[in-house]
């Protein structure tokens, strides 16, 4: 990337100012087939014709300048920085911004020492400073980079995927075990698998575009990706989602349209765990620098694979810099992601930031970022590991290392799912979800276009979730259950047994929850009763009855009348929610009835239940 390109530009009308000085014509002469093989992009004549003039062309600053701008597009620093300290000797009144562009020099390379001190000189001598604001925040830089050479330690890295070719972009599902990444070959890039120790690359990558950056659901049957230059594309770069058939076969790309994509550049997705949430970068409009991170849901899925998602918004920490490369850890609150907006050790640094808290972007430090530009930084499910690319031996390749504490995020583990109907055949629901209900997160949606009979959920370690399945003609399945320490050898299995509706069927309302010797319903039974609803609004024939029953603690009429208020806190839920009264009833059993022994605080805890009965 070219650090000024200046020639061009600037030192064109350099000419006018020393012509004024008496620039011997000759040397104008001359100057100008420089500049038009510099435009044909004839950067090695141009040297040859600068080289032929010897002392001459050292008379002039334009032409040190000049021989500084050939060599930043040649890429060779080393000779770009001695041209212009030579142009400087000559005049460093008149062109005191070129104090700006050395610093760039310096800069770009990791010497943060002269980087800072050229900067510093601009902004002395410099008298329009049209550069002002960017070399401020180079010094801020170059002072945080500083520091935190000083302060930091370098954490050891090993090798995770090698190759001759540029791997980048590394993107693992909650098992770990599908693991995708990004490959450029001969200036195209394309999506690969990594398995066995070899990569493979998909069957939808083109010759003719670009896809990689790609992002997986914990579950890795969804990949949401960029796509540059495709058939179908709405801008530059799209968002497109593929979904998986089998383990190296994926299904045709499907652009997830307006209002994710526009005529602007999308790219660089990156969805939740359930596949509800999506962030990506943007340079559309409504932003605040040149690419700024959004964020939307998911509203729809259809048959046919295509999705509707709601019109997106910019995170609350997007600078007038670029943010981009979000990655959003498992549990749904940690964001990673790019920016050269904030302080950092040069070009674009890898953050943390909190969605939870809004906090203000953390630095991850330097065994990941350098002088040179960080993107597609990831977590895996353990919370422990981050994974990043580097070109440590020339070609970037993709590193791991275990994080620092305060990097490290919630362990994850996860659920193997199985439903079926109670003659032990697999079904299909039409929509399961897997939700927290103290934090009101939604952990798994799998719904009907998106649902096997045997689903992955990634939850968090050591939780108490609540389960919920939907499913046409069967009863509505509830049920809580606790999440040990993660076992990725071992997942937890649960296989849900979905009860057809027919009159006299139960259903324990496992979400349903009150304070002890209250009637109120707490907050967190909100997703219970949704589902509740949405089980009758879909059954509109069926007719059902509330039951209350408590253990054996206190009186048998206290806790019928205690039983009898708590039902009817959830029939006073349904009908506030458009249930007729006419399809339910409701009543308190106290004590009566109960299922496990009230010997135990266990078994007390699953006497004091509510259910619904079908009546019809």
């Amino acid at each position: 990337m070219k650090k000024w390109c200046f020639a061009i530009g600037i030192v064109w009308g350099c000419l006018s100012v020393a012509a004024g000085q008496d620039m011997d014509k000759k040397f104008q002469r001359q100057f100008q087939v420089i500049k038009e093989l510099v435009r044909q992009r004839n950067y090695d004549a141009a040297i040859q014709v600068l080289d032929k003039m010897g002392n001459d062309a050292g008379r002039y600053a334009e032409f040190s300048f000049l021989r500084a701008d050939i060599y930043d597009r040649l890429g060779d620093t080393d000779r770009e920085i001695e041209a212009i300290h030579q142009g400087l000797l000559l005049d460093s009144v008149h062109y005191t911004n070129y104090y700006y562009f050395l610093g760039e020099c310096y800069f770009g390379r990791g010497d943060y020492v002269n980087a800072r001190q050229n900067y510093k000189l601009y902004l002395e001598r410099d008298t329009k400073l049209s550069r002002k604001e960017a070399a401020n925040h180079r010094v801020i830089n170059c002072d945080f980079a500083q520091k935190a050479l000083m302060t930091q330690e370098k954490r050891p890295v090993e090798l995770y995927i090698g190759s001759d070719k540029d791997v980048y972009w590394p993107s693992l599902d909650v098992t770990g075990r599908t693991v995708l990444y990004t490959c450029l070959d001969k200036g195209n890039e394309d999506i690969w698998s990594y398995r066995d120790g070899a990569g493979i690359p998909l069957n939808f990558n083109t010759t003719e575009g670009n896809e990689g950056t790609q992002s997986l659901t914990a579950d890795g049957q969804m990949m949401y990706f960029t796509g540059c230059e495709r058939p179908d594309s709405r801008g530059s770069c799209d968002i497109y989602v593929a979904y998986r058939i089998s383990d190296t076969l994926w299904s045709e790309p499907i652009n997830l349209g307006y209002p994710v994509n526009t005529d602007a550049w999308e790219a660089q997705p990156a969805v939740s765990a359930d596949g509800t949430k999506l962030f990506f970068a943007s340079t559309r409009q409504g932003g605040k620098g040149g690419s700024d991170i959004w964020f939307s849901t998911l509203l729809q899925r259809n048959p046919d694979g295509r999705q509707l998602w709601s019109q997106p918004k910019p995170l609350y920490f997007n600078t007038s810099g670029n943010e981009m490369a979000p990655f959003l850890y498992y549990d749904g609150r940690v964001l990673f992601f790019a920016s050269d907006g904030y302080p950092g050790m040069g070009g674009m640094d890898i953050y943390r930031v909190d969605l939870d808290s809004l906090n203000e972007p953390e630095n991850i430090g330097i065994t990941v970022n350098s002088y040179k530009n960080e993107m597609g930084f990831v977590v895996d499910a353990t919370g422990r590991w981050g994974y990043f690319s580097s070109d440590l031996d020339g070609t970037k390749n993709i590193y791991r290392y275990e994080l620092e504490d305060f990097l490290r995020c919630q362990e994850m583990a996860y659920l193997h799912l199985i439903t079926e109907n109670e003659e032990g055949e697999k079904v299909v629901p039409d929509r399961l979800l897997v939700i927290h209900p103290e934090k009101g997160d939604t952990l798994a949606y799998y719904d009907g276009v998106y649902a096997p009979a045997e689903m992955l959920s990634c939850v968090p370690a050591q939780s108490l979730l609540l389960l919920s399945v939907q499913k046409g003609g069967y009863l509505y399945y509830s049920d809580t259950i606790h999440v040990g320490r993660a076992d990725y050898a071992h997942p937890q299995t649960r296989v849900i047994v979905l009860k057809k509706i027919r009159k006299e069927a139960s259903q324990v309302l496992n979400g349903i929850f009150f304070d002890v010797d209250d009637y109120s319903l707490r907050p967190e039974s909100r997703f219970e009763l949704e589902q509740l609803v949405e089980f009758l609004k879909n059954n509109p024939s069926v007719k059902i009855e509330i039951a209350g029953f408590t253990d054996n603690s206190g009186s048998a009429e206290y806790n019928e009348h205690l039983s009898d208020a708590r039902a009817f806190e959830v029939y006073k839920y349904l009908f506030v929610n458009h249930i007729k009264k006419e399809r339910m009833s409701y009543k308190g059993y106290g004590m009566a009835h109960p299922v496990a022994s009230n010997e135990t605080e266990t078994g007390r805890a699953r006497n004091r239940r509510t259910e619904i009965k079908i009546m019809n």
